[in-house]
């Protein structure tokens, strides 16, 4: 018990202190009606609460239960910030005047909290995958949750870079300097739907990799001759 309650215990200490870091340097406001954020920030306590956040992960990452207590943690503030965006007009998320922050912020946090979650419930354990092997059962699913946390992951990462890819290009080819008439940001959101087919090809044959993979690693049981 005092194994896990010490990483459980410091892991989330260190992501409260991230969030009320944001929350008192007041980058994190719940009555803004104003739609850009106040300008009022204490910088330095934004910039302390990155590493707290980050060192709150390496530090449940060694334990199984810790990493599920502070996904679990990660993913009741997710529903929380989805609650807010749709509930309260005067909530905000600003680091730099942009909206699409709280977006970022959402998102990071429901990717996180995906991972850890999957990784404590699904734990990489040699012993187990040994005794399934001489027990001689088939070839199953593996750790499926976490490849579909890792798959959310990598899929987030991929379409977020094709909007910047998208915009980045027509910004360089179409704008030609005007900011008005720029269309650069809707370029980028083309971009960024298309690769959503192309990552979901990439899953499926990723899948059909480690399926036959796992039965080359682990003949049927079918062919195995009999007792007697």
């Amino acid at each position: 018990m005092v194994s896990h309650s010490r990483p459980i215990a410091v892991s989330l200490l260190l992501f409260g202190a991230a969030l009320g870091l944001l929350i008192v340097g007041r980058f994190v406001q719940f009555d803004d009606l104003s739609g850009a954020g106040s300008d009022l920030w204490i910088l330095p306590l934004g910039l302390l609460a990155l590493p707290a956040a980050v060192s709150a992960v390496v530090v449940a990452w060694s334990d199984a239960k810790a990493r599920l207590w502070l996904g679990i943690v990660q993913a009741v503030l997710f529903g929380c910030l989805v609650w807010q965006q749709t509930g309260n007009d005067g909530f905000r998320f600003i680091w730099h005047r942009d909206e699409g922050e709280l977006v970022l912020l959402g998102i990071g946090l429901g990717v996180t909290a995906a991972v850890l979650i999957a990784t404590a419930v699904q734990p990489s354990t040699q012993a187990e995958a040994e005794a399934a092997r001489v027990a001689g059962e088939g070839p199953g699913a593996g750790r499926w949750l976490v490849r579909a946390a890792v798959y959310l992951g990598g899929s987030v990462a991929f379409v977020f870079l094709a909007f910047l890819s998208g915009a980045s290009y027509y910004a360089a080819t179409e704008c030609d300097g005007s900011e008005s008439d720029c269309l650069a940001t809707l370029g980028g959101l083309a971009w960024g739907v298309v690769s959503v087919p192309v990552a979901i090809v990439l899953i499926v044959v990723i899948e059909l990799v480690l399926a036959r993979r796992r039965k080359r690693r682990h003949p049927a049981t079918s062919t195995r001759p009999g007792p007697g």
